[in-house]
């Protein structure tokens, strides 16, 4: 059952492009809605202390024979020891068997379930849902009070035994996210499936990695924890109302779930969002002159003691101006780079569909249009020119295609600062990991 919650917990702020409507005409706006946590010094004393629950689901299939397996295991490894004494772990592995290495109990000194990684060996073919499953199912017997429960899936294959759908995996992740179970993902060297990867983080309320080697995946796994030890909110909601005849698009190709949407877990000096576009024709404008909101905007969640949560934004009312005027009101910088952002994805996504035909001349064509487009925006060019240099490296080009969906999903999800703007001029080494705006998603070498 929700409750209303402080605004020391977090808030949702709506923020209009333009912060008017202009008369006499249909008016397409765009909007931000940010669900906004404390700063990271408001976290409560004890906050990054509050026991997790992991599952380590690690492919061994005949695919990963050999480096591919060692890298896995090592990442595993790094995970065990980063992990506290009170926090609970399962592992997991799978080739065209499942087979629960040891239980979801307590760490201690993470030697017991170490062996049990150094024990694994490959071979067999990928039953990657059933391992997942598996990994979620061990979470499941975890007390109600754990702060976290998430399994992180290793794979370098694809599904190809077993469940194979990747809308059936995808809506599995979903369903177990929806329970309090989430999924991240990381896939390892150059054959794994990438959308099957990206789309069941994505489905299932985790994130998204990739990497060639332990080394690149090791930054990924700082990251992801160190999101976790600052959660201060989970299984965001969001719902949007918007007045009679307003039609609402989301740009940023959120997940629904139960009549709203879902949001990424917010952490401390972090923000959660939704990018939409609102239609408002010309004749709904009489009700917003007499003061009728736009848009009201809840949020529902779950804090890290399991309690529920209920935030309301301040309803979005707008003036409506004539032409000269609404022209001379000011646009927001932050809801135009977000705007700018999301294109940058879609533009993305279609370079890689060009590059799955194999037309490369259109990628490279693309490519210098985006820069052109784009070059407004930082962050965009620092990923744009990482692919830039993937295209021109005979090593990095193989890794091309997934660069581009890790860089599209991560540019529409990432969560980002409070503080955005301070965080544009700060130094990477003052940035906490899971803020920081990379160029590159994937592997660091090229």
């Amino acid at each position: 059952m929700s409750s209303s919650a402080p605004q020391s917990v977090a808030r949702v702020v709506i923020t209009p492009l333009r912060a008017a409507l202009a008369a006499q005409q249909v008016n397409v706006i765009d909007v931000l809605v940010r669900v906004q946590a404390p700063d990271m010094d408001a976290a409560p004393v004890g906050a990054i202390h509050a026991q997790r629950a992991l599952a380590l689901v690690i492919d061994s299939s005949g695919s990963m024979q050999g480096r591919p397996l060692e890298e896995a295991k090592r990442c595993a490894l790094t995970v065990v020891k980063r992990l506290r004494p009170n926090d609970h772990l399962a592992v997991v592995q799978f080739d065209q068997d499942v087979r629960l290495l040891w239980p979801a109990t307590e760490v201690r000194d993470g030697l017991a379930a170490s062996e049990a990684i150094h024990r694994i060996r490959s071979g067999g073919s990928t039953a990657l849902h059933a391992g997942w499953l598996q990994g979620a199912q061990a979470l499941a017997t975890c007390p109600e009070s754990m702060g976290l429960k998430r399994v992180i899936l290793l794979s370098d294959g694809e599904a190809n035994q077993g469940e194979r759908d990747p809308e059936v995996i995808a809506k599995a992740c979903a369903e177990w996210a929806s329970q309090g179970i989430t999924t991240s993902t990381y896939g390892l060297g150059e054959s794994f499936n990438e959308e099957l990867m990206v789309t069941m983080a994505s489905r299932g309320g985790g994130n998204q990695y990739y990497g060639q080697t332990a080394d690149d995946l090791m930054a990924p796994f700082e990251e992801e924890l160190s999101f976790i030890d600052m959660r201060c909110l989970a299984s965001l909601q969001l719902s949007c109302r918007v007045m009679p005849g307003v039609k609402l698009d989301v740009l940023n190709d959120l997940a629904a779930e139960g009549g709203g949407y879902r949001l990424a877990d917010l952490a401390f000096g972090a923000e959660s969002w939704a990018l939409l576009r609102l239609t408002v024709p010309a004749w709904a404008l009489e009700s917003v002159r007499h003061g009728n909101p736009l848009m009201h905007a809840t949020l529902e969640a779950l804090d890290m003691a399991g309690q529920g949560v209920r935030l309301e934004a301040e309803p979005l009312n707008l003036p409506v101006l004539e032409q000269d005027a609404w022209l001379a009101s000011p646009v927001s910088d932050l809801v135009q780079r977000r705007v700018t952002e999301v294109a940058a994805a879609q533009a993305m996504d279609t370079m890689r569909a060009a590059l799955r035909r194999g037309d490369t001349a259109a990628v490279q064509e693309l490519l210098s249009a985006a820069k052109r487009e784009f070059g407004d925006s930082p962050w965009v060019q620092s990923i744009l020119n990482s692919m830039e240099r993937l295209a021109a490296d005979q090593d990095g080009i193989r890794f091309l295609a997934k660069e581009m969906l890790y860089s599209s999903t991560t540019l529409r999800s990432k969560i980002r600062s409070v503080q955005e703007e301070k965080l544009q001029a700060a130094d990477d080494a003052e940035v906490p990991a899971f803020l920081r705006r990379n160029g590159l998603q994937g592997s660091k070498r090229p």
